[in-house]
């Protein structure tokens, strides 16, 4: 597919184009921008190095087209192609038409699959259509005449089809439905027409396209004559009857509200100051020379058979030597970081141990296939059905299970565990870590981590962030781009990178870096103390926790109680349900553990998505939006009542004990819920076992919980707002699909909103509010939420100290004004740069 350079001397101008071009193609097509120079005071300019930089970026063998401004441009780019290898300037053309409408139709065309010469001359007839609608001639310096571009007078094939339909747009055929028509319909190897208004133009040119000013209300018709006229009229008449791609019930928005979609996508942008932009993963900022770290598959070896009896023994010794390393891990890992983030490998032991995968590999045995080549095969198998899976969270569960066959390869033909060993400070490039990698990392010597792929969600950025390690990661291409000991500088909040950073960007980024450190020293040493605002509001800073472990790191963090105990790890940690007895010591411990202080206990949390394997629940095409939470609860009510009557027992012991419903959409989920609670309570009393009604709540995160807040909030004694889980729903996207995680930002003007509304009901009925997901935790929101009237953050443990401090600096009323600014924020962007 040709590739698109746009050169100009104004950055703005640049990137305006390049976001409406990328919003015409939906990004099919290589873009790169070289606008402006490297000069805070005079911007404006042209830099050779930065042309060809930017054609080398966007380099296609199909050619590279290059459309400049004006002046400078032209000679810039002229010496770029003096720069670059001469086998690659043979196929890049400068082109003369105007920038923004050449640029529009030239992408449109690639997009298309057009070849260079194509959209070259789509590029220089841009300016045909817009003439014609302005009614300002016929004839454009250097073009043709628009009849040049139409056939009124084509003869008709003897096997030309047609479709016609009356354009319903409220525009009519403007460019964006005009470049929805030419990706439809270029793919397939027929001569197609649009005709309108009595002449016939090819539905292959965008600009063609214009030129028959469509309105709403016209008749258009699609004529097709050739091989696959069939397909490509059918393809067009389903196209005319989604109207185009465009909504015909309300006026289409404009290109500047839809720009940051497009722009985000784009997960990867160079900019003239040679910073790199990704998706950020762990905060905090790293300086370190470059260290490139390759993990390898150990082979299998290609030995005899040894008989089922021997292969299985190797094959038993492997997996229990692999299991108790990661239990090791997972112990390391929650006394590093937190017991939730160590269910990783928890989970990547029930990889292990799953029953079918060791059915299998006796059934291999039995074959006569040695025990290596048997567990290559089928670790190739599992991780190929997770990729194939139309689930994006399940498909990023691929790399678990090769981690886990890297590891029990290495010990089934005698290979050590692949170390990560370093003798001085380095910043870490990979394609991708797995978790196995990450958790063996020492902060002291990997400062940073930068990594190819993976997105905020995935298990290595969850690890980062356990272990305090900045991390950036979906930098696609970056370890072609830099070179080992290189040195280089991350800043993790923000996802960007500086490969051999100037002089001046260093001295900033370690200015950066110590006022971080300097912040993060007094927030630690005054984590013990209350969290108050400067005029002496009250904010209650709770964690989040899954154990007893947990709760004691949390209490030596500072936390003031607990917002979310994850009770289901009780559940994921055994293969039959936990009994009543474990389960009420296991709560009563937890709520002893923090005397008076609140323990919200959340109720069963399991889905489709998180299977046990003593439940039928059943295969879901989307679990996210299935049986879940207290769905899966209210259809499996023995299991449930266990658990309630666990909850109520240890009430009984602990009145500071409180529990709460997940996944609450309705009242009749509701109502059932504490049915069956209220009838657990009576059982226990007339049996004479000691129990206690604790108080009720309910977790927000759900679209339907929102709209339903007032009705709820009569109901229960608060609300906990599960940022996580309401930000994928409000935002259709989900959280471990790396595609769409531009849109997984609890700070998305939607959500904001949405809490927003949640707390309005809660405090008209008078009952209080929290946030348990990741936005509890981010130092950078507390203000806001702060202002937008939510009375409790619930986090993990080691953002408790920075959070606390972040409160301490906040003013009320400037907290209610930084709230209404961000509530009527547009885009994230906004948002983020009020914050």
């Amino acid at each position: 597919m040709v590739s698109i350079v746009i050169v100009s001397h104004s950055p703005d101008l640049a990137k305006g184009v390049h976001a409406l071009a990328s919003q015409m193609t939906q990004g099919k097509v290589k873009i790169a921008v070289a606008a402006g120079v490297d000069d805070p005071e005079n911007p404006i300019g042209t830099d050779a190095i930065a042309v060809m930089t930017a054609i080398e970026d966007v380099y296609s063998p199909q050619g590279v087209l290059v459309l400049v401004d004006m002046g400078s441009a032209i000679l810039s780019t002229d010496t770029a192609l003096e720069l670059i290898d001469s086998e690659q300037a043979a196929n890049v053309h400068v082109c003369a038409a105007p920038l923004i409408e050449g640029a529009m139709s030239a992408c449109v065309a690639a997009a298309a699959g057009m070849p260079l010469e194509e959209v070259i001359n789509e590029a220089h007839t841009a300016l045909v259509a817009k003439y014609t609608l302005l009614d300002q001639g016929k004839k454009l310096p250097g073009t043709g005449s628009v009849q040049d571009n139409t056939s009124p007078e084509l003869p008709a094939a003897e096997d030309e089809i047609t479709f016609e339909w009356q354009v319903q747009n409220p525009h009519g055929i403007h460019a964006r439905p005009a470049s929805a028509i030419v990706g439809t319909v270029s793919p397939f190897d027929t001569q197609i027409w649009l005709e309108c208004h009595g002449t016939r133009v090819s539905a292959r040119s965008i600009n063609s396209i214009a030129l028959l000013g469509a309105g709403q209300g016209d008749n258009l018709t699609c004529i097709a004559s050739g091989n696959e006229a069939s397909q490509a009229l059918q393809a067009f008449a389903s196209l005319a009857e989604n109207h185009f791609n465009e909504s015909i019930d309300a006026p289409a928005v404009p290109v500047s509200h839809q720009q940051h979609h497009q722009a985000v996508r784009q997960q990867i942008t160079r900019h003239q100051d040679g910073r790199l932009s990704a998706i950020a993963a762990s905060e905090g900022i790293a300086i370190a020379p470059i260290w490139h770290y390759r993990a390898t598959m150990p082979k299998a070896r290609d030995r005899d058979y040894l008989g089922y009896g021997r292969e299985w023994a190797l094959f038993s010794d492997a997996s229990g030597a692999a299991q108790k390393t990661l239990a090791e891990l997972a112990e390391q890992t929650a006394m590093t970081g937190s017991q939730s983030d160590s269910e990783i490998f928890t989970a990547h032991s029930q990889i292990l141990t799953d029953p079918e995968l060791v059915e299998t590999i006796k059934q291999r045995l039995k074959e006569a296939v040695n025990v290596e080549i048997a567990w290559s095969q089928l670790i190739e198998k599992t991780a190929q059905a997770y990729k194939d899976s139309p689930s994006d969270y399940m498909q990023a569960r691929a790399n678990d299970v090769y981690d886990v066959g890297r590891r029990v390869m290495g010990l089934l033909i005698g290979e050590a565990e692949q170390q990560i060993t370093l003798t001085e400070p380095v910043i870490l490039v990979a394609t991708d870590l797995s978790p196995s990698d990450t958790a063996q990392l020492d902060p002291a010597m990997v400062k940073g981590i930068i990594l190819e792929q993976g997105g905020s969600t995935s298990h290595s950025a969850i690890l980062a962030r356990s272990l305090g390690i900045p991390a950036v990661v979906g930098l696609n291409g970056v370890t072609a781009k830099c070179q080992e000991g290189q040195l280089a500088v991350i800043r993790g909040s923000s996802g960007e990178v500086w490969l051999a950073p100037t002089a001046q960007r260093l001295e900033k980024a370690r200015r950066e870096q110590d006022s971080l450190d300097r912040q993060s020293k007094l927030a630690r040493a005054q984590a013990m103390e209350d969290a108050r605002t400067q005029d002496g509001k009250a904010l209650n800073v709770y964690a989040n926790l899954a154990s007893l472990e947990d709760a004691q790191q949390a209490l030596c963090h500072g936390a003031e109680g607990v917002g979310l105990v994850r009770s289901e790890f009780l559940f994921m940690d055994s293969e039959q349900a936990p009994s009543e007895q474990s389960q009420y010591e296991s709560y009563a411990q937890i709520a002893a553990a923090f005397g008076d202080k609140p323990v919200i206990i959340r109720t069963l949390d399991i889905g489709g998505d998180k299977p046990l394997a003593y439940l039928q629940q059943g295969g879901e095409d989307n679990p996210f939006l299935g049986c879940r939470g207290l769905r899966l609860c209210l259809q499996n009510v023995e299991v449930f009542k266990v658990q309630l009557n666990a909850l109520l027992r240890a009430r009984a012991k602990s009145p500071n004990l409180q529990i709460m419903f997940p996944m609450v959409s309705t009242m009749e989920e509701l109502n059932q819920a504490k049915y069956l609670l209220n009838g657990c309570y009576e059982a226990l009393q007339d049996s004479g076992i000691p129990a206690a009604m604790p108080e009720i709540g309910i977790m927000i995160e759900v679209p339907a919980a929102v709209a339903n807040a007032r009705q709820l909030a009569k109901e229960v004694s608060f609300f906990s707002v599960g940022t996580n889980d309401l930000t994928q729903y409000v935002m259709a996207a989900d959280r471990g699909n790396d595609r769409v995680s531009y849109l997984v930002s609890a700070a998305q003007p939607a959500v904001l909103r949405m809490i927003e509304q949640a707390a309005q009901a809660a405090h008209e009925a008078g009952i209080t509010i929290g946030i348990c997901g990741e936005m509890a935790g981010d130092p950078k929101l507390t203000a806001a939420l702060i202002g937008m009237g939510i009375d409790e953050l619930s986090m993990s443990s080691n953002r408790i100290a920075a959070v606390k401090q972040a409160v301490r600096a906040t003013e009320s009323k400037l907290a209610e004004q930084t709230a209404g600014k961000v509530l009527n924020a547009a885009t994230l962007k906004q948002v983020m740069s009020l914050l």
